[in-house]
């Protein structure tokens, strides 16, 4: 490297071989000051206690110099302690972000904007291994100007050491191929279409002229659901609309363990129930969400499941997951074992991540038939998707039953790229797992959707076509559909008044306008053939008219 870091006033590091403003990018130093040079930054509010050794031969790949941090105590928060390097010069375009490091944490690469709101615009989640390894992140960089655009590596969010060399920064190729996106629907009709055969039902027999319509994807599309148990005009309406747009189900919050057993022993089952009484009223797809979840916010973290040991947590644990896929075995298919695992490792720092294998061995043996998935968030709408990768893979070279990886897909107000979300997917389908989108949706968390209602439509057309056109893509969830019942301020596709939006429209003519099949087909000894998308389908001949499904 090269690579140095100082406490806000001591040492230096990582230098631009070249000048920023005529490099544009950031490229490996000897220790020598580059623009303002690399220095880390240890929150004053709730300072981590860490040992450095900087600038150091020995210390980098192959003996050549770098940095060595060990932390022994954590900032508050977890991001307090930022190894930070040169401000650089961007032009609106987009870079790969390369280094190699090694150590026993993990560390997050944020690609940061600068004033006034200093607007993270891409991270990444790297867990380091005790072995020199290279990672790498691309992404926008979409404000133009010297000094704009920084890069800071969270190093404070877990006790352990770490050393880094060879950080860079580089022009991306093919980013902005536009090529796979415009293909979309040359794809889906290749991936999503089938050669159907119909036979028809007695009362059609003999019939000549047969008309097919297209009811139901085969498909699932679907939403999160929060159903409340009054049956009044508005959660009338709210079930009806949810309808008209899905068919395909996730209850929002349910059945995470803090709202379905609120207190050891009081189970909230009538409350659940109505979900599951739902899908089964429409004749939806339903999935869980979710066995655990080690967040400690909205209160979670004073949940009974969070108290105790480390092996009475894991006691708890086991009983809830064998407890409730017995009950539910046959009625619910698909479960989310661990949510955001690596987003939130509260358990894991406390107890070790041996608990995520046990929790999926855990639930097999209880369901043997249900499917049961990761879920993780920042994979696909950003770049943290070699995390997931590793520790997925992990789990299958260990033998542990994974039978999917959901991806959220909160873009919040991140630029949507096609060929980011293909690269991403591609890179998760090695895996050899089914992919299932699971809470899509646009705006940012605090901002709400702020950039409008036809630029929400646009960014929904061209996710959708992404997915729908993927090949390791199995499903896609919106994460609710409408403003009263949205965590996103204005987020859904139905305003609070239930008023259409241009998302909605869209949504809605994609499957039932673009992505159908209609049509009248001559029968052959009473067998109909022809080539369309799986599903229900509305069969008329003879007068006569029944829903059929063909796959």
């Amino acid at each position: 490297m090269k690579l140095s870091s100082f406490l806000k006033t001591a040492f230096c590091a990582t230098a631009l071989t070249a000048s920023p403003l005529l490099a544009g990018v950031l490229t490996n130093g000897d220790c020598s000051y580059g623009d303002g040079g690399w220095y880390v930054w240890n929150n004053p509010n709730g300072p981590a206690k860490l040992t450095q050794k900087l600038c150091q031969e020995g210390l980098g790949v192959d003996g050549s110099e770098g940095v060595r941090l060990e932390v022994t105590d954590l900032p508050n928060p977890s991001w307090g302690l930022q190894l930070q390097p040169p401000k650089w010069l961007a032009d609106s375009a987009y870079y790969t972000l390369t280094f190699k490091a090694k150590g026993n944490v993990p560390i997050n690469a944020i690609i940061q904007g600068g004033q006034p709101d200093w607007r993270q615009k891409e991270s990444a989640s790297f867990m380091l291994t005790n072995e020199w390894k290279e990672y790498s992140m691309t992404f926008l960089a979409d404000q133009k100007g010297y000094g704009v655009n920084n890069i800071t590596f969270h190093v404070g969010l877990a006790k352990g050491w770490l050393q880094m060399d060879d950080v860079e920064i580089t022009k991306a190729d093919g980013m902005d191929d536009t090529t796979w996106y415009a293909n979309n629907a040359a794809r889906i009709d290749s991936l999503r279409k089938r050669d159907l055969t119909l036979t028809l039902p007695d009362s059609m027999k003999g019939a000549s002229d047969v008309k097919v319509e297209l009811m139901r994807h085969d498909f699932p599309f679907g939403t999160a659901l929060a159903l409340y148990p009054s049956k009044d005009s508005v959660e009338q309406w709210y079930r009806k609309t949810a309808n008209k747009y899905f068919w395909y189900g996730v209850p929002e919050n349910q059945f995470k363990w803090p709202e379905y057993e609120p207190k050891k022993g009081k189970i909230k089952r009538d409350e659940f129930k109505q979900y599951l009484d739902y899908v089964n009223d429409y004749k939806w797809g339903f999935r869980a969400h979710t066995l655990m979840w080690g967040i400690q916010g909205y209160g979670y973290d004073k949940h009974f499941s969070m108290s105790g040991s480390c092996k009475e947590i894991g006691q708890k644990l086991k009983a809830r997951i064998d407890r409730d896929l017995k009950e539910y075995k046959g009625k619910i298919k698909e479960y989310d074992v661990w949510n955001e695992a690596f987003h939130e490792p509260f358990v894991f720092n406390k107890c070790g991540w041996h608990l995520l294998d046990s929790a999926h061995v855990w639930a097999h043996r209880a369901d043997p038939d249900a499917r049961l998935f990761v879920n993780e968030y920042q994979v696909v709408s950003a770049g943290e998707t070699e995390r997931l990768y590793d520790l997925v893979k992990g789990m299958l070279d260990r033998g542990v039953p994974v039978h999917g990886i959901g991806v959220q897909c909160h873009f919040g107000d991140r630029a949507i790229n096609p060929a980011f979300i293909k690269a991403r997917l591609d890179r998760l389908a090695e895996l050899g797992l089914p992919i299932k989108v699971t809470e899509l949706d646009f705006g940012d968390w605090q901002k709400g959707l702020y950039f409008g209602e036809e630029e929400q439509a646009r960014r929904y057309e061209v996710v959708l076509r992404s997915f729908f056109s993927h090949p390791a893509i199995e499903g896609i969830l919106l994460w609710g559909f409408w403003d009263n019942r949205h965590w996103v301020q204005n987020g859904g596709i139905i305003a609070a008044d239930g008023r259409e939006k241009p998302a909605a429209k869209l949504i809605y003519d994609l499957w039932h306008k673009v992505w159908t099949t209609n049509g009248t087909f001559k029968a052959e000894n009473d067998v109909v053939k022809f080539r369309g998308y799986p599903g229900k389908y509305k069969v008329t001949a003879n007068g006569k008219s029944a829903i059929i499904e063909l796959k």
